[in-house]
């Protein structure tokens, strides 16, 4: 089976589905009833025959025949054999048989009846009738009334040998006549009743005749084609209705089920369709299949019903097929013209559209893209008049209003519309409309040219030839136009009356030659030569002559060119006059260029200034010519500085280069290149210009300029990084300072305890101004260098306080803190101040990161020189790789350190950089789980003799009633030296900014009872500490009123700044009370007030 789709074509002429499956047969109901009586004919002559047959075996097996028994059973074996050759005679000849058959089986009956002397009794002589009925219904009279008088005749025979005794009696006692009247009344009857058979047969297929008639009839106008299917979708029937004359199958289609058929053709979904159909039993309706024959391919629609017999069997299906070819091959040609005009409706280039009432049916994809959609569907049922500009929308619906009252086909002229775009662009566009009627009624379609971009054009035109007039006119180049074949002058422009002083009245219509525009001949003659070879010129340097005689240099182009076919020159000069002054002036500032100058075309130099030729050291113009490889070191260095700036050049980028350049005797220096094609925009067409710079001396200045610079970053870094590290480390004196007041404050603490804590308060904050005032001289470091002192201390009691200043802290923390100090510790020589800071840290950071146990600190000598000092702890211990990075500033042990304790890491690294500033060293030794021993051996000499103690206090009874002037605007600093100072027996005067302070000196002055000392603030609101000191020294020597500045801006520049103002001293904050006796005692002690 096949599909349709795989079919050659459809055609008229040749054979159909039908007609190439059957054979032209009879078909009425008569020859029906012929088949029908044969076939009964046939099992009548073969039941006959095997009567007589039987009858002669029983003879012969049971009666052992002779005589007339044998006779008898011979004559019934020749009868059987007679029915038997009829029998099969019977499809050839189908009369004869129904008269021999019969005649036979009477004479066979006769023969028994005579042979074995029964006559008219003998039992067989039923049988006579039998055959005359049957003779007569199957043969009618032909060869029913033979066997019926055959009959008689025999009866007539018999009773002739009753009448003449060759028969006995009659064995039942009945008459002969009685028994003769009823065995011809029996044949009587029986003919009769044949007869009569016959004939209702006769009638009843005349009725199946005429209703087969009427089925054909039917048949001929409701259908082409009759078939039938058994149960298993077999073909058993199928007939072709042609020219009313029926057909039957004769061919392969019988018997065969016809999808597998190779000339059936169907398509596979409703085959699927018709297989499911026919299996549920359900009808079918017009089931579309085809035929391909030779040479055509024929459609039909199937239609049928299931057939049911006695008790519902499914039978099969019966049915009707529709010739449908013509209809196909219509609708084919159909589809073929319409798509034929909608590839013609979708390819025509001018945009096409199908409206109606103004909504759009349809579109070409040439009008989808004029109106601005993105796709057909977009612009289905749109109104074609929204796309019309608003001014034009009332123009174009009368226009459609007009159409659609007009007849199909006739169109409306052409008319000139805007359309507006989905995205806003306005077209230009000329429309006409034709009415047309389409299969869902009258509509209109629209035919579109897009004139925008030809109206666009013709706007460039305009203004091209308005643009070109006007660059005619008013161009500073002489512009000419001259015919070609006379030379002479068709338009000049009014440069050309500028330049050459010709009016154009008396240039046109005549050529250069007669008003002596060349003024030299030479000139005007290479001109005439390139144009008639070329047809062109470009850029020829010229001199045109004015009218006035002078020369005027000029750059001449031209080209030939045809219109209204005549030849034609357009000449364009440039007066060269400024460029010339342009040129000098350039070759001029090369000549002096103080920068060497080059150009180099195609690797060769085309131009040099002279200082290039003197920085290369080549003579005056030597180097022009040369490949640029002479002046690079190597040919190497060329390829290589061609890589780095080639693609750039080529680009038309600057480059900028420092490079190494080879002189001419061979030696090399440093320059600096700068490189840039003369033509950007077409880098390989001008060539390259090359400015250089010796750049020698200034490397030098540079490197020399960095060294300095990075000696200056590198001691402000070392400044800035020691600064960093050391303003953490302040929090650890303060960190004991602030535990230690907390503790001090604690209510109902011993008199005995608090006062420990106060003097170990005093001692920290006398720890914590150490290192502040360290701090402060670090402005003096230039290169991360800091001054230490040399002074005899007692490390033991360095040690000891220690000692006391953190036992309460590890107390607090649950710790216990030892001290083990070693033999021969005592006086030793070093900074204090510094050995006190490591340490500190040290027990800092082993109070801080250590949970339970204890934290040692020990203190051995190594020898005469050297002490080592140890703090250990029973913390968790440090790996090798965290233990490398310790002391590196900035450095924790982890991030999880920093999270849990704090600090910025960088109290190690402060005491590596003590440690070395020292000439000692630090270290680590841990273990993860066991705990930690920081160490450090610092350089700690015995001290030659006792150590020095604390500078001697003054005497108390120098500074008792001193009068002294303290200026200070921070009231905390102001109630803390007010104290301090009353302590002492001095009376003190109190000042909060700078006018006060000149207020109360005047004021003290005014009462008789002036100030000693005046100690003052620097920064302060309104006046400063330096302005108020420039006013008192105005009115105040340094010996009669001697001013000390007391601020806790203690860098070393304001110390000197202060000096500078004309303070005796500088104190900084903090200071505590022997600071402050001391100084009032050495400044206080007034001289004469005379001398002041």
């Amino acid at each position: 089976m096949r599909t349709v789709d795989d079919a050659v074509d459809v055609r008229d002429d040749p054979p159909s589905l039908l007609t190439a499956v059957v054979k032209p047969v009879r078909g009425d109901a008569a020859k029906r009833l012929d088949r029908l009586t044969a076939r009964l004919t046939r099992v009548y002559m073969f039941a006959t025959a095997a009567a007589m047959i039987f009858f002669s075996a029983v003879l012969w097996l049971f009666s052992q025949p002779v005589g007339s028994v044998g006779v008898v059973a011979v004559a019934c074996l020749i009868a059987g054999g007679i029915a038997l050759a009829a029998a099969f005679a019977v499809p050839r000849v189908p009369v004869l048989p129904l008269t021999v058959g019969p005649l036979a089986a009477v004479v066979a009956i006769g023969v028994a009846a005579v042979g074995l002397g029964w006559g008219v009794t003998a039992p067989g002589l039923g049988f006579v009738a039998l055959h005359a009925a049957l003779a007569m219904a199957l043969g009618g009279p032909r060869s029913g009334l033979p066997v019926a008088g055959a009959g008689v005749l025999l009866i007539g025979a018999l009773v002739l040998g009753h009448l003449q005794g060759r028969f006995g009696s009659l064995g039942s006692g009945q008459p002969l006549a009685l028994v003769v009247t009823v065995q011809l009344l029996l044949i009587t009857l029986a003919a009769s009743g044949g007869h009569v058979a016959a004939h209702l047969i006769r009638r009843f297929t005349r009725v199946a005749d005429e209703r087969e008639q009427r089925f054909s009839s039917l048949l001929r106008i409701s259908a082409d084609a009759y078939w039938e299917l058994d149960p298993t979708m077999r073909l058993v029937d199928l007939r072709l209705e042609r020219s009313g004359e029926p057909v039957r199958s004769g061919g392969e289609a019988l018997g065969a089920v016809p999808w597998e058929l190779p000339h059936f053709l169907c398509d596979p979904d409703v085959l699927d369709s018709l297989q499911a159909d026919l299996g549920a039993r359900q009808p079918l309706r017009d089931v579309p299949v085809a035929w391909q024959g030779r040479r055509s391919l024929r459609h039909f629609l199937v239609s049928g019903e299931p057939r049911f017999g006695p008790g519902g069997v499914f039978q099969g299906y019966w049915g009707v097929a529709r010739d449908v070819t013509p209809t196909m091959q219509a609708q084919h040609a159909l589809l073929r013209t319409e798509a034929r005009y909608h590839d013609l409706f979708v390819s025509i280039p001018n945009p096409l559209v199908l409206h109606r009432d103004g909504r759009i049916l349809d579109a070409n994809p040439a009008a989808v893209t004029l109106f601005g959609y993105d796709d057909l569907p977009q612009m289905i049922g749109g109104s074609v008049l929204e796309a019309y500009d608003p001014g034009d929308r009332e123009r174009a619906l009368r226009r459609a209003q007009q159409l659609q009252t007009m007849a199909p086909g006739e169109a409306l002229p052409v008319a000139e519309f805007r359309l507006r775009q989905e995205d806003g662009r306005l077209l230009q566009v000329r429309a006409t409309g034709v009415a047309v009627d389409t299969e869902r009624g009258a509509a209109v379609l629209s035919i579109y040219v897009d004139d925008t971009e030809r109206q666009a054009a013709e706007d460039v035109l305009r203004r091209s030839e308005a643009l070109l007039s006007h660059l005619f006119a008013s161009s500073p180049d002489v512009i000419t136009l001259t015919e070609l074949d006379t030379g002479r002058y068709a338009m000049v422009n009014r440069s050309f009356e500028r330049i050459t002083g010709w009016p154009t009245e008396e240039v046109i219509g005549r050529t250069s030659t007669e008003i002596g525009i060349w003024f030299d001949v030479a000139d005007r003659q290479r001109f005439v030569h390139q144009v008639q070879t070329l047809g062109r010129i470009q850029d020829m340097p010229v001199r045109f002559c004015r009218r006035d005689g002078t020369p005027v240099p000029m750059l001449v182009s031209g080209a030939r060119f045809q219109a209204d076919r005549r030849d034609y020159l357009v000449i364009n000069a440039r007066d060269m006059t400024d460029v010339e002054q342009h040129r000098l002036e350039t070759e001029a500032i090369l000549e002096n260029a103080s920068l060497g100058i080059a150009l180099t075309r195609e690797e060769t130099f085309q131009m040099v200034n002279p200082a290039f030729e003197a920085m290369l050291g080549w003579p005056d113009g030597s180097i022009v010519g040369q490949p640029g490889t002479c002046v690079w070191p190597s040919q190497d260095a060329y390829r290589e500085i061609g890589r780095q700036i080639g693609p750039l050049l080529a680009k038309g980028e600057q480059v900028e280069v420092e490079c190494e350049v080879r002189r001419r005797d061979d030696s090399t220096f440093l320059c600096r290149m700068l490189a840039r094609a003369v033509d950007p925009s077409h880098p390989s067409r001008g060539g390259t210009i090359w400015v250089v710079e010796d750049i020698t001396e200034k490397r030098r200045m540079d490197e020399a300029l960095a060294r300095a610079r990075d000696a200056a970053e590198a001691a402000s870094r070392a400044k800035s990084a020691f600064l960093a590290n050391t303003s953490h480390e302040l929090r650890t004196p303060l960190n004991g300072l602030l535990g230690l007041a907390q503790l001090a404050r604690t209510p109902g603490l011993e008199e005995a305890r608090r006062s420990g804590y106060l003097e170990q308060i005093v001692d920290s904050a006398r720890s914590l101004a150490d290192i502040v005032s360290d701090i402060l001289d670090l402005s003096k470091i230039e290169a991360g260098r800091l001054t230490l002192e040399s002074a005899a201390f007692d490390l033991d009691l360095l040690l000891g306080s220690l000692q006391r200043g953190y036992t309460t802290l590890a107390a607090a923390s649950g710790l216990v803190l030892r001290l083990e100090a070693g033999p021969g510790l005592g006086p030793v020589s070093g900074d204090a101040l510094r050995v006190r800071q490591i340490l500190t840290n040290y027990l800092g950071n082993a109070l801080k990161f250590t949970d339970h146990g204890e934290v040692r600190l020990s203190a051995r000598r190594l020898d005469a020189d050297r002490v080592r000092f140890e703090v250990s702890d029973t913390g968790p211990g440090i790996d090798e790789a965290t233990q490398a990075r310790l002391f590196q500033p900035f450095t924790q042990a982890d991030q999880s350190t920093t999270r849990r304790y704090g600090g910025t890491g960088l109290g190690l690294s402060i005491c590596r950089e003590l440690a070395s500033l020292m000439g000692g060293s630090v270290g680590v030794h841990s273990e993860v789980g066991r705990g930690s021993c920081f160490w450090a051996e610092l350089p700690l000499p015995v001290a030659a003799g006792a150590p020095v103690a604390a500078a001697a206090e003054a005497d108390p009874a120098a500074v008792l009633g001193a009068h002294v002037l303290l200026v200070d605007d921070n009231e905390v600093n102001m109630m803390v030296a007010v104290a301090q100072l009353e302590q002492v027996g001095v009376r003190v005067g109190q000042a909060a900014d700078g006018r006060q302070a000149l207020d109360a000196v005047t004021a003290a002055e005014a009462a008789g009872d002036p100030y000693d000392l005046v100690m003052m603030d620097l920064q302060m609101p309104d006046l400063s500490g330096y302005e108020v000191t420039a006013e008192l020294r105005r009115r105040h020597g340094p010996q009669s009123l001697p001013i000390i500045a007391h601020t806790a801006a203690a860098l070393v520049s304001e110390r000197e700044a202060a000096l500078a103002a004309g303070m005796n001293d500088f104190l900084p904050k903090p200071t505590d009370v022997a600071q402050l006796r001391a100084m009032v005692a050495r400044w206080a002690r007034r001289t004469d007030p005379g001398t002041g």
